[in-house]
């Protein structure tokens, strides 16, 4: 949920004309972000190196670098700190069978292959992606 919750802010923050800092408020209400748990996002992405947060009553909070130096998989670690769909992957030590599982590299293939791709994707990838939507979607509606 942390990783959705904090792609839709860097979108949205990326879709801002110019960069000024919006409100948390502002972001939970155009995201449907619950604003306390917003608050926990907002952290865990300042420090991740990807947002800037200003205090005061012009405060808010802003991409610290541009959209597309921010990937997927920089957000992804950020919150869950591993793309291991399964616990021995990263700690085989602490699985009795490691040492005769034919799951272990199948599951490790998986990690690199989701690693790759979500390395491929940028922020700004994502932005596009929506904005086409947005518009094929008002272009079947005329």
């Amino acid at each position: 949920m942390k990783v959705d919750y904090g792609l839709r802010v860097l979108m949205h923050l990326a879709q801002t004309p110019t960069p000024v800092p919006i409100s948390a408020s502002e972001i939970a209400d155009r995201q449907k972000i619950p604003e306390a748990y917003l608050h926990h996002v907002l952290s865990d992405l300042q420090a991740g190196g990807m947002l800037e947060s200003r205090r005061g009553p012009s405060g808010g909070h802003m991409l610290a670098r541009p959209a597309k130096e921010i990937t997927v998989a920089d957000v992804f670690i950020t919150f869950d700190r591993s793309l291991a769909p399964l616990d021995c992957v990263d700690s085989p030590e602490d699985c009795t069978l490691s040492g005769a599982c034919s799951q272990r590299e199948l599951w490790s293939d998986v990690e690199r292959v989701l690693l790759e791709r979500l390395s491929e994707t940028r922020v700004s990838d994502l932005v596009a992606e929506q904005r086409e939507m947005v518009w094929a979607g008002s272009q079947t509606k005329a």
